[in-house]
């Protein structure tokens, strides 16, 4: 991320951006910035409630871990403390604010290759200055590649604008703290597995023509890659944005939920015709993932995973059985999400601002 400026005039605009082979570089923000002042210290990292003792390659000065080589687990807990300083609150809120400080403090992890990105709250409006501890999980059969756990503190609600500096706009970023890095895989290619690639769709024959915002490639099944058409560059800025709070990110989240929808639903559609009908095995490792995260919702009658892959692969190549198969997947699909209540709050927001 590019230096923040924390001399810049305050405006209501967003900072403009500029998008390079799937890479945001913003400029300055227009408001206070306390970059890397948020004190993010992990204190224990456990595999399925053990102690790593050894396992992985682990560098705590350089806030990194790696379990590229690690197998046989299922979920990495990570425990420690968040610790917001006085300094901080008095840097990026107005004089005024001081004594309640309307922010919110959460850790984000994302993890790009899955499309996900997730925040864990640790407080709510007021955030003052405090030692605030968190435990998070991360789900092996979740996630893929590379996973970043950062801490961000962002403003809850607006402001009448000043003559400070301080940002005014709910869900304007505030401050962070230097994140930690977990390597769970190794990535066999430039993208990989769902590693968002931008670019101009109109320039490309690969690609479907520039109404599209995304595109599920699956010429190479071993590795799917994922294309956001950066000339719907008001969208792109919208999945880019990094608050927790307000419109922006709202739409930001709704936006991601519609791209997964399509995108999960092909991979499962994709998943089945590539799974033997005799054994229930896939034919590439990611695929084994796909299974492992949606057999039970497609098959909850099933106890056992192989048989479950099974039914799946005998499905898709019966004619009969495909509309009830295709109605099994969108149902599975939307069980990951709750689209229709972000959409709603979203609009009461919107609402709200009009009134």
């Amino acid at each position: 991320m590019a230096a923040m400026d924390n001399n810049a005039t305050e405006t209501d605009e967003e900072p403009e951006v500029e998008l390079q082979t799937g890479n945001l570089v913003a400029q300055s923000l227009p408001h206070r910035y306390a970059r890397d002042e948020i004190e993010f210290t992990v204190e224990t990292i456990q595999l399925d409630g053990t102690p790593l003792d050894g396992r992985g390659d682990l560098d705590e000065s350089d806030r990194y871990l790696s379990l590229v080589d690690e197998s046989n687990w299922q979920t990495l807990t990570l425990t420690g403390t968040v610790d917001v300083a006085s300094d901080t609150i008095k840097e990026v809120f107005p004089t005024e604010e001081w004594d309640d400080p309307p922010g919110r403090l959460a850790l984000v992890k994302t993890n790009p290759l899955a499309i996900s990105r997730d925040r864990h709250s640790l407080a709510d409006a007021p955030t003052k200055p405090d030692t605030y501890e968190f435990s998070i999980d991360i789900p092996r059969n979740q996630h893929r590649g590379t996973v970043t756990i950062e801490p961000h503190l962002v403003r809850a609600s607006d402001r009448e604008p000043t003559a400070s500096n301080c940002a005014s706009k709910a869900g304007s970023r505030l401050a962070n703290g230097v994140p930690w890095t977990i390597d769970l895989d190794r990535q066999t290619d430039a993208g990989g597995l769902l590693m968002p690639v931008i670019e101009d769709f109109s320039d490309s024959d690969r690609l479907p023509d520039d109404q599209h915002i995304h595109y599920l490639s699956l010429d190479e099944p071993r590795n799917p890659q994922l294309y956001l058409n950066r000339e719907h560059s008001r969208v792109i800025k919208v999945l880019e944005n990094e608050g927790s709070t307000g419109g922006p990110p709202r739409l930001r989240d709704i936006l991601y939920d519609y791209i997964e929808h399509s995108v999960w639903t092909q991979l499962i559609l994709q998943t089945a015709r590539d799974t033997n009908p005799d054994t229930g095995e896939p034919e590439y490792s990611w695929q084994e993932d796909v299974l492992e995260l949606f057999l039970d919702d497609l098959y909850p009658e099933e106890d056992d995973d192989d048989a479950a892959a099974v039914q799946l692969a005998s499905d898709i190549r019966t004619i009969e059985d495909l509309p009830d198969l295709v109605q099994k997947i969108e149902r599975a699909v939307h069980r990951r999400y709750d689209i229709p209540a972000d959409t709603t709050k979203l609009i009461e927001e919107a609402i709200q601002n009009d009134d």
